[in-house]
Formats: C-alpha cells, structure tokens, sequence
C-alpha cells in the first residue's frame, strides 16, 4: 500500500472514530438544552396565560361590584332627600354599610396586558363653532372685598368701612384710622381672616373664632366658638355663617339635627353654624359627608359639594339651615367658582378624568324646585385631556377655561336651562385660573388671571361679542430677567396672588378698570385697563412694600377720597390714587 493512501485511511478512521463522536455528543448537548429551554418557555407561557385570565376574572368581579354601586346609589345624576341621622346606633350602621357594601374595588392588570398593550390616547373633543366691581362705578372710594356673589360676604385679612380699617397681621388685630391715617387699636388674635359688622369685628382662625366690639378706640372680646377645622364662612345681613367639621366623633354628633348625603365615605361631620349678629342667638345643622368637600353661598342656600371616587354629592340647605334635598353629579367640582344659583336654576361644571376624553368635562343644570336636572351638556367642553382651570359664572353666560397644552376659553350660554350651548371657544396658549366679568359702556368682557405655558404670571382681556376674542396682548409677569416676553419682572413674585380672588383691588371709574395686587413680597401694582388703547393694560402705579416673609405680606388696598390705603406687615401706606 502506498504512504498517501495509508494516510488517508488513517485520517478516515481517525474521523470515524472520534471527530464524528464529538460532534454527536455536542450535538446531543444542544439538543437537551433547547428542550429544557423550550420546557421552560412553555411552563412561563402557560402560568401567565393562567395569570391573564384570574386578572380577567377578578376585573369583571370589580366592574360587576361598582356597577352595582353606582345602580344602587349613583346611576345617573340624581336628587333625593338628605336623611337624618336619629341616633348612635344609625349612624354606626351607615357607617358599616358603606365601608362594607359601596367601597370600589380597583381593577388589576396582568403581567401578559402589560407586555403586549399599547397607550391608546383619547379622542378629541369637538370645540363649537358681569357682576359689578367692588365700590359704586364712578365714586372715589372702592373699599368692599371682592366676592363671588354680591351682597354676601367673604372672610379677608383686611376690611374696610371707609372710616376704618380692620386688618391681621403678626397674630394681631389693628385697627387704623383712615382720617388720622394711624393705628389706634390693636390686640393679640391668632385669626388669620376677618368680617366687620357695625361695631364688631369677627377673626376668624383654624380652630376658633373671635368676636370683638370696638367701642372708644378699644377692643373688647364678646365670645369665642371654638372647632376643629374651618372650611369657610359667609356673611349675609345680619347673620354670619360658619362651615367647620372634624372626623366623625360620636360625641360630637347632634342626632335629629344631623344629615348625610348617601355619600360612600361617610367620615367627617361638617357643623354649619349660624350666629344671628344683632343677638348673638346660634342655629346649627350637621351634615355627614366625605372629607373632600367646597362649600358655595347663594341669596338663598348654601351647596355643599362632596367628593367621593368620581362622584359629587351636592349636599342643599337653606339660609335658615332647613335641609332641602342632595343631588348628584359625575365628576369633581374645582373650587366654588364652579357651582352657581340663578333663576332657580342650579348650575355646576365638573370634571371627570376617568371618562373619554370628548366627555371629561360637563355642565349640569338642576331646577331647584324639584331637583332634577333638566340641562346637559358633556361634549365640546375641552380638547383631548384638558381639564378645567377656571369658571365664571354671569347671570345666563358661564365662561369655562380648560387646559393641558392650550387655552381655550369657552363660552356657554344658559339662557335655555334644558339646553346649554357652547356660543364660543377662544384659545391661546396658558390658561387663566381666576375669570372676573365687567363692564365697559354697552361692551362686556372679562379679565382672566393665569399663566403663560413656561410658568410666567399673565393678565388678559377678553371682549364679548358673538364669540369671546381677546382685547390687546398678554400682560406677563415673570421671575426671569432673560424671558424677553416679559412686560414686567421681579424676583420676588408673589403668585398666591393669583389664587386669591379676594385679594384684589378692582375700582371702575369712567372708561376705565384698575385693577391692584401685591404682584410681589416688595410690590404693589395698580394695572390700567383701557379697552379702546392698543396697550391695553398698563401700569398706572407702582408701590414699594416692605419686603418680609410670605406670612407677613397679604397687603390689601382700599381707595377714599382720591387716596389709597395699604395694609403693609403691621401699618397702613398712603399713596395719592394718581399717575405720579
């Protein structure tokens, strides 16, 4: 045999006998590890299919459990009777009741709709194609507070009765007279907001309020309520009105004089308290409820709106705190602003974000004197997920601002209470969070507060014609020197300012509207409103404060006799109400 051919068979055997077991043997290797893979996979597939579909069942166990809810309690906005609690025994039982029968349950997601889901944005919403300033227009003087509703009273930390002014600062009372233009009057008092009546003066504080006379340039305290947690206080007349409440306390309950609303946790008892100012005689009404809870005032009954999950119990009483019904709404109210009495009608504006994005905001209209609702409207109000930021009602117009990127303003008209029609809806960027309506000759507009899309503070104007435009640009206030926009800037800005309708000076003089703030810790402006000028806000005046801390810095103005008083840390700033 030749050398080569035994080469080659050499190498065949060799091949044959060890290569081609090495390759079988990894080969086999392999195999095995797919199969334990594949094993494995299949075993994690299936427990999460099992997993999907526990997670499917549970869903429509909740879904089943809060329909339920909502057929047995909520079904659709609805009125009903307010109960009255009897004794300790029924109140223990709501309170079982609702814990254990209308709590919601939340639904789960599996691990399997979290892998394979996609976000699913909500389709857009189709957008369809004044009451009068504080003082007497054309006076000198403007000294009353600015108010939802005239002729009913809001708490402040600063009133006037044109003589005086009362004001609470450095957990003090002062009083300052206007024509000795000094303090002649003080005393400790840990009230942070206040009403004047006659000669008393009401502080009114987280826990207690005080009731002062002031007789002979002397305060002397009359009496004293004390509570747990203030919510709000009105003042019409001759009578003052307190809303306070505390978590539900068996002690602390008037049974036969207390209420609840069918709300679906029941664990806060508000107190509403009626002090009669000529007599000092007291009234009290109680109202189980949720802890979430706006109080509106009108001429005729005070709203008491509830949250719970995404419903609202509009809880009604009337001024002599006689219970008159509850009515129910979708959604959540964003502040008293949103809620409002006229012609016998009651009208609120919600917001819903658990509903479709053309359906997240609504206007509901009820007729008082059966409380049922007889106007709707739950489309137009918004643009894909934007929710309200500001509401105005005036007279048969409601002004609604809603935002996420954009600004529109909306305007609905009411004069038809069965059917609400949105008329108009201006937009720009920001979003105002305060809307004011006034007057100028035969021409309604309104003023928004607000803010411009980088945060910035901003002032517009809004004319209404046969659809609401905006008079003249933005007036921005801003804390950034380098933002070029700005028509105004201060490091110290003070934007609580704009979240406090009663902290506005607003005086009406001839074809003009001023309009002051303390725009910052350090500044009080007086803004020029001139809706015929190209420039249509300007500043008229500009006062140096004394620069303290956040506390210390709620200045209000008060115009008499061509000069302008204001409360500024523990004295009182005169200044000319003029140009120079």
């Amino acid at each position: 045999m030749k050398l080569k051919k035994y080469e080659k068979r050499l190498k065949k055997e060799y091949k044959e006998t060890f290569v081609s077991k090495k390759i079988k043997s990894k080969r086999y290797i392999q195999f095995k590890l797919r199969y334990v893979v594949a094993t494995v996979l299949g075993i994690l597939l299936v427990g999460l299919f099992i997993q999907h579909l526990c997670v499917l069942g549970h869903n429509a166990a909740v879904k089943k459990h809060n329909l339920a809810i909502r057929q047995k309690v909520y079904d659709v906005e609805n009125s009903s009777a307010l109960t009255k609690v009897k004794d300790e025994k029924e109140i223990n039982t709501i309170i079982l009741n609702y814990k254990n029968e209308s709590t919601y349950q939340e639904k789960e997601t599996s691990i399997l709709s979290k892998i394979f889901s996609l976000r699913i944005g909500g389709c857009a919403g189709k957008a369809y194609a004044p009451q009068p300033a504080p003082g007497d227009s054309g006076s000198k003087d403007a000294f009353h507070t600015n108010v939802q509703i005239e002729g009913i009273e809001e708490a402040d930390v600063a009133k006037s009765d044109g003589r005086y002014i009362y004001y609470l600062n450095l957990s003090t009372l002062f009083v300052y007279d206007m024509t000795e233009e000094k303090n002649i009057a003080s005393i400790q008092d840990d009230g942070y907001e206040l009403f004047i009546y006659e000669d008393i003066i009401i502080t009114i504080g987280t826990a207690s309020t005080c009731i002062y006379e002031f007789t002979q340039n002397e305060l002397n305290q009359q009496k004293k309520i004390s509570y747990n947690y203030y919510l709000t206080s009105r003042m019409m007349k001759d009578s003052l009105y307190l809303a306070f409440g505390d978590y539900v306390k068996e002690n602390q309950i008037l049974y036969n004089n207390c209420y609840y609303d069918a709300c679906s946790n029941p664990n806060y008892i508000y107190t509403l308290y009626h002090l009669d100012l000529k007599t000092l005689d007291t009234k009290v009404v109680q109202l189980l409820a949720s802890k979430d809870t706006k109080l509106y005032a009108s001429n005729n009954a005070f709203y008491f709106a509830s949250l719970e999950k995404q419903y609202t119990s509009i809880s009604i009483f009337s001024l002599s705190l006689e219970p008159m019904g509850v009515i129910r709404v979708r959604g959540y109210v964003l502040n008293q602003f949103s809620m409002d009495e006229y012609d016998n009608y009651f009208r609120v504006i919600t917001t819903d974000t658990s509903r479709n994005a053309e359906e997240l905001n609504t206007i509901s209209i009820f007729d008082l004197t059966t409380l049922t609702r007889v106007g709707y409207l739950d489309q137009g109000i918004g643009k894909e997920r934007q929710v309200v930021k500001s509401v105005r009602f005036d007279k048969e117009i409601c002004y609604v601002v809603t935002y996420e990127t954009k600004d529109p303003l909306y305007e609905i008209n009411c004069s038809n209470p069965e059917e609400p029609i949105i008329i108009s809806a201006y937009e720009a960027p920001g979003y105002s969070s305060y809307l004011h309506p006034f007057k100028m000759g035969d021409k309604e507009y309104v003023f928004g507060l607000g803010y411009t899309d980088n945060g910035s503070m901003k002032i517009s104007v809004y004319e209404r014609t046969e659809g609401t435009t905006q008079v003249g640009n933005d007036f921005i206030l801003s804390q950034n020197e380098y933002y070029t926009k700005a028509d105004y800037y201060n490091p110290n800005l003070n934007e609580s300012i704009f979240n406090n309708h009663k902290a506005l000076f607003i005086y009406e003089e001839d074809s003009y509207l001023y309009l002051g703030m303390a725009v910052a810790f350090d500044a009080y402006l007086i803004f020029k409103i001139d809706v015929t000028s190209e420039e249509v806000i300007t500043i008229y005046q500009d006062i140096t404060l004394i620069l303290v801390s956040w506390e210390e810095s709620l200045s209000r103005a008060f115009l008499k006799n061509g000069k302008l008083y204001i409360t500024n840390y523990n004295q009182v700033i005169v200044r000319s109400f003029t140009n120079e």
